[in-house]
């Protein structure tokens, strides 16, 4: 879906991500090695969800012919998940993109000793006049911002007492907040405020929730 924050156009895709008019393509919140880091404190959760999470990004930038990949924060989830085999999976994904990667340094990621050099770490960063931070409460007055961090899900009305929950993007005022990518990743039910437009991806479409149909 195609829409428009502060006159810049962008386009919302079913894969919780966002397409800006250059082309760079903006994902939030993998969590890499999340799981990883469950198992080291002796919870037996499965592995894989790291490398495939790459997997689907790899596709998603080759479908939308992605100029950059700007990721905005929390790329890891904790010290204990970034093992060699994960910092050897995203050394090979970057390798195979071959367009810039670039890394809005999340709460997470500030955990990381050692975050990788490739990533290009940075607080915050500009593209196609969006200014894209990770934290929704550093957003600037003065411009359009892409945020992430909360991970956004709508609650939505489906019957009297039952609904249905979903990844959402959020708009609010002149800043859109990202559904997290990771597949291995909770998230939080908006409390919308009157003005609040969100969308979710219940299929292949990204479609507008109308504001009647959103629960708390």
């Amino acid at each position: 879906m195609t829409t428009a924050l502060l006159e810049q156009t962008i386009e919302l895709l079913p894969e919780k991500a966002v397409l800006l008019a250059d082309r760079t393509l903006v994902v939030a919140d993998l969590h890499l090695g999340k799981a990883i880091a469950f198992q080291a404190k002796g919870l037996a959760i499965p592995e894989g969800d790291s490398d495939s999470d790459l997997a689907s990004l790899a596709t998603l930038c080759q479908q939308q012919n992605a100029s950059r990949l700007i990721i905005d924060g929390d790329l890891f989830h904790s010290p204990a998940g970034l093992t060699t085999a994960i910092e050897q999976s995203l050394e090979s994904f970057m390798e195979k993109l071959g367009i810039p990667v670039q890394l809005v340094i999340g709460n997470h990621d500030r955990k990381i000793a050692r975050l990788p050099a490739k990533l290009e770490p940075v607080p915050s960063i500009e593209a196609a006049g969006f200014h894209i931070v990770h934290d929704p409460g550093e957003a600037r007055d003065d411009r359009p911002t892409i945020a992430a961090h909360w991970h956004p899900v709508a609650r939505i009305a489906d019957g009297k007492r039952t609904s249905l929950r979903l990844p959402c993007f959020l708009i609010r005022g002149e800043m859109l907040v990202l559904p997290s990518f990771g597949s291995f990743t909770g998230g939080a039910i908006v409390e919308p405020r009157k003005d609040d437009r969100i969308f979710v991806a219940p299929g292949d479409q990204v479609i507008e929730v109308p504001p009647r149909l959103l629960r708390k």
